[in-house]
């Protein structure tokens, strides 16, 4: 499919309600975009075919931590899925079929993979959007809950995720509840096409940081802090009444945001370029 359709296609999944919506169908779609010959189903197929796999891998087992150990022997040791340590910027870990074909990733991918095997085979397995490392969440309703580190292939407690947001901030950031609680799909999509955003910026991709941010406002139109960062863009790229209209909303929603100076100066420049 031609970028357009990849775009269309996303947008029109994202009309789905949050239940229904299939996580991994919508990162295939942003991987589309990118890849003209990419085919979902072939890529759903396969997820299918791996959730089918892990069902009979575990089979009657109900104790919480046997069950995740299971599911991780079968993802990690049999698939030999691991964290892309080597090359951990490189835009194709972003990218769910990339991740598939080369059984590499970075924690985000990883985890939407593992989530989406392990809901089709029945697991109450959900995404949760720790700041620095996303991780996975096994919680059945009856009792325990499990915390899986899909980049580095192995389960935490609570505690040991507060050990690593620790190590990772230096303190700064202190460990919440809140943290821990499962991200919406929409977020981890946003979450997804914000590190494609960020690897392109640094590599002076502007066109490509542009179409993540665009999608970025497809999965929240409430992020307000995209309305600036959009606009950069735009400003970056000499489109001058684009970049005017992301700051004016921008300063609209949040009229004194910190950044406020800043993002007014630019504004007052293009109000004189464009009139």
């Amino acid at each position: 499919m031609t970028p357009a359709e990849a775009r269309d296609a996303f947008t029109r999944l994202l009309q789905t309600p949050e239940p229904e919506l299939d996580l991994a169908e919508a990162a295939l779609l942003i991987a589309a975009e990118e890849y003209p010959d990419l085919r979902p189903a072939v890529y759903l197929n396969q997820i299918a075919r791996m959730s089918s796999e892990l069902k009979q891998r575990i089979r009657v087992e109900v104790e919480p931590q046997r069950v995740v150990d299971r599911a991780n022997a079968y993802f990690f040791e049999e698939l030999h899925f691991k964290g892309n340590r080597e090359e951990y910027y490189d835009p194709r870990n972003s990218f769910l079929n990339e991740v598939i074909d080369r059984r590499v990733g970075i924690p985000i991918t990883l985890a939407v993979l593992y989530v989406a095997v392990g809901e089709r085979a029945g697991l109450p397995v959900r995404g949760v959007g720790m700041p620095g490392h996303f991780l996975v969440k096994y919680a059945p309703a009856s009792t325990g809950e499990v915390f899986i580190d899909a980049f580095n292939g192995h389960t935490l407690t609570r505690e040991e995720c507060a050990k690593m947001l620790e190590e990772m901030y230096g303190g700064t950031v202190p460990m919440r509840p809140a943290l821990l609680e499962p991200s919406t799909k929409r977020q981890i999509l946003a979450r997804i096409l914000n590190n494609l955003k960020s690897l392109y910026l640094s590599r002076g991709d502007l066109g490509r940081a542009l179409a993540a941010s665009d999608r970025i406002m497809l999965t929240d139109p409430h992020l307000t802090s995209e309305w600036r960062d959009r606009g950069m863009i735009h400003f970056q790229m000499h489109h001058d009444s684009e970049a005017l209209r992301d700051f004016t909303r921008y300063l609209a929603v949040r009229p004194e945001p910190e950044d406020a100076p800043r993002v007014k100066q630019l504004r007052g420049q293009l109000i004189s370029r464009v009139n």
